[in-house]
C-alpha cells in the first residue's frame, strides 16, 4: 500500500510541478461551498469546497472510533479537486493498513441480528465510494430474493453542480472541468 501511495503521490507531484497544469487549474470552474452544500454536493466535489462530507466518518463502519482524516479544500476549482483526489490516497491507504492490521481469523457476527427468516425484510447501505457516498436500499421478500434494489451514486448530487462551475468558463475549459467532476452518465456505474 505504501509503494501505491508513493507512485500517486509522485505522479501528482509531478503533474503539478509543471506551470501549465498549475495555471490551467487554478481558479477554473470554482464552485462556492455556499453552491456545495445548498445542492447536497458529495464526496470530492464537496470536499474541494470546503464541505468535509464522507460517509467514512460520518457513517463509521468500525468500532474503534478512529475515523480516517479526510482531505478538504476550500477553493473548490480544478486544482482543488485535483489536490483532493490525489490527497485520498493518503487517507485510504491509512485507513486500509488500519483495517488490515486488525484483522484475524475467528468467529463472525451480525450486527443487528438478522430478522426472522419468514419475513420480508429491508435495509439500506452507505459507504464512500471513489466519488463519494453511495446509498443503497435493498428488500427482500419472504424467501430472501431480492424485490428491490437501489443503488444512488453521488453523480446524482453532484450534476446539477457542474453547469454552476461553468458558469464563468471558457468553452475550452469545458473538458478539463467535466473531468475534474468526473461524474457518471450512466449514474450507476459504481
Amino acid at each position: 500500500m505504501r509503494a501505491v501511495r508513493d507512485d500517486i503521490r509522485q505522479i501528482a507531484d509531478l503533474a503539478l510541478a509543471h506551470s501549465t497544469i498549475r495555471d490551467r487549474f487554478t481558479g477554473t470552474a470554482h464552485l462556492t461551498t455556499t453552491a456545495a452544500r445548498d445542492l447536497g454536493c458529495l464526496g470530492y466535489i464537496a470536499r474541494a469546497s470546503g464541505l468535509p462530507t464522507d460517509a467514512r466518518t460520518a457513517h463509521p463502519f468500525h468500532t474503534d472510533n478512529q475515523p480516517p482524516t479526510v482531505p478538504v479544500h476550500t477553493r473548490g476549482d480544478v486544482l482543488a479537486r485535483f489536490l483532493v483526489r490525489a490527497e485520498e490516497i493518503d487517507a485510504s491507504t491509512a485507513l486500509i493498513n488500519h483495517l488490515a492490521d486488525s484483522l484475524h481469523p475467528g468467529a463472525t457476527t451480525t450486527w443487528p441480528p438478522l430478522p426472522d427468516p419468514e419475513a420480508p425484510g429491508s435495509g439500506v447501505g452507505i459507504v464512500e465510494g471513489w466519488r463519494g457516498t453511495i446509498t443503497t436500499r435493498v428488500e427482500t421478500n419472504p424467501d430472501h430474493t431480492l424485490a428491490r434494489v437501489k443503488p444512488v451514486d453521488p453523480s446524482f448530487f453532484n450534476w446539477p453542480a457542474l453547469p454552476l462551475a461553468l458558469n464563468d468558463t471558457i468553452v475550452p475549459d469545458f473538458p478539463l472541468t467535466n473531468k475534474s467532476f468526473n461524474l457518471s452518465y450512466a449514474g450507476n456505474d459504481l
